[in-house]
């Protein structure tokens, strides 16, 4: 009876055979995620628990006087895994609302990430599902730049399939990265996000 009892324990990864949870450091995670003190207790919150995580971040501009070609990516994986999350931001010049809306849900990874948006209220415009938030944020002004006025668009995916409580940390994280980005690509319009 005691090795059924250890061998059902073993098959559903009972307590002791429980995989060891991987653990995220300040100095692996991606910096464009923003402040490691904000951004690893989020992540905790929503990536699956896996006994190894991986960062890559890519990011590009945000070092000349106008912060205008700043973009960053970075994709966290669980050991040989497939991707867990996708955090991106890109400046861009301003556009109504709802065509950036249209056009973010063509850069998902999933379809299903974003049949279910409901907007939040940051920004020009912010949605987010389960498994997804995006925002729309002003940036470099008209008048600075002698052009069209520059946003941020921000955007966090999530591998799998989320919920209600997922979804709340999504909207943190992607306003954490707000934070970070909009220090990285100097913008002279204030940043306006909800308490996190």
């Amino acid at each position: 009876m005691l090795f059924i009892l250890v061998a059902i324990a073993y098959a559903f990864k009972a307590p002791p055979f429980s995989e060891k949870v991987g653990e995220i450091k300040a100095a692996e995670a991606c910096p464009s995620l923003g402040s490691p003190s904000s951004a690893i207790p989020l992540l905790k919150k929503i990536l699956p628990q896996r006994p190894a995580y991986s960062f890559d971040d890519t990011v590009t501009g945000g070092s000349n006087a106008s912060g205008l070609n700043y973009n960053s990516s970075c994709l966290v994986t669980g050991g040989s895994e497939k991707l867990l999350l996708a955090a991106r931001t890109e400046s861009m010049p301003t556009e109504p609302a709802e065509g950036w809306l249209k056009w973010v849900k063509t850069t998902t990874i999933s379809d299903s990430s974003v049949r279910s948006l409901t907007p939040f209220t940051v920004g020009d415009k912010a949605a987010a599902s389960g498994n997804f938030a995006a925002i729309f944020l002003p940036c470099i002004s008209e008048k600075k730049n002698r052009s069209p006025q520059y946003n941020i668009s921000l955007t966090v995916e999530l591998g799998r399939p989320g919920d209600a409580s997922t979804r709340a940390g999504l909207i943190d994280l992607v306003q954490t990265m707000a934070s970070y980005a909009h220090r990285k690509a100097r913008c002279d319009m204030p940043l306006e996000l909800s308490d996190i």
